[in-house]
């Protein structure tokens, strides 16, 4: 791949990203969930700050251990805007990877977001993006995400609804199953309450190995091997589904 190639073919798209008023302790949560070195700070998808793992896992050596006392402690003596990095020049999408070099060598920095005409992140490069790309060719292109944001607190409109969708404890949902698997086996499931919780499951099961996969897809450079494995996946619960709706030549387990 050319140094004059544009960075837009290069980026990671799907990009996590935090809102700048959301607590300290979501950015913390950022880090542990996903497999990021870098957080870009937003206010409504334009960028305002940067925040990367080695900065902010420190926090952890200050913080009582418990993870709900340590998100108590720095959500309330700590902000985002205290801790990020300002300000940050990105990339734009038409940047060549000879200039996006050349920004992070003068920044002194191992990640740039890629940014729109109008400040809002479209992506993220990396030092290593760019050394990859250079030794091995651009990644798998995939359709553009938008952006990963923490997950916002309720509004009044939806507070209710969020508290009457409760989910199940992992012992509940255990108990439901067995249930579901009782009425089923033994006829005793006439509104068929029994076998759309059991297909619901299996349905699940399918569809959380996809999201598994799409997700370390979006996360680690987009790889083959990542790549067959999510398509496998897909396949799979494509068969399912299938069986489900009587349009495979094997009939479906629960009929």
């Amino acid at each position: 791949m050319r140094p004059d190639e544009p960075v837009a073919r290069i980026m990671t798209e799907a990009v996590v990203a935090i809102e700048v008023d959301r607590p300290v302790s979501e950015a913390l949560d950022c880090f542990f969930h996903y497999e990021i070195h870098h957080l870009p700070v937003v206010r409504h998808g334009r960028l305002v700050g940067m925040l990367s793992s080695a900065d902010v896992k420190k926090l952890e050596l200050i913080a009582p251990q418990p993870a709900a006392e340590r998100a108590r402690y720095l959500d309330e003596r700590l902000t985002i805007t205290q801790l990020m990095r300002q300000p940050v020049e990105g990339v734009r999408a038409s940047a060549s990877l000879r200039d996006a070099a050349e920004h992070l060598i003068a920044a002194g920095v191992h990640a740039a977001p890629v940014l729109d005409e109008t400040g809002h992140v479209l992506g993220i490069v990396t030092t290593t993006d760019i050394m990859r790309s250079l030794l091995h060719g651009p990644p798998r292109r995939s359709v553009l995400s938008p952006l990963r944001m923490t997950q916002q607190s309720p509004t009044d409109e939806t507070r209710e609804e969020l508290r009457y969708h409760r989910k199940p404890t992992g012992d509940e949902y255990a108990t439901a199953l067995r249930t579901a698997e009782v009425l089923h086996v033994e006829s005793r499931d006439p509104r068929h309450v029994g076998k759309a919780l059991l297909y619901l499951d299996q349905r699940r099961k399918y569809l959380e190995k996809v999201l598994e996969l799409a997700d370390r897809f979006l996360l680690t450079g987009q790889d083959e091997q990542t790549h067959s494995l999510l398509l496998k996946a897909i396949h799979a619960a494509k068969r399912a589904e299938e069986h489900a709706t009587g349009e495979a030549r094997v009939p479906f387990p629960l009929e």
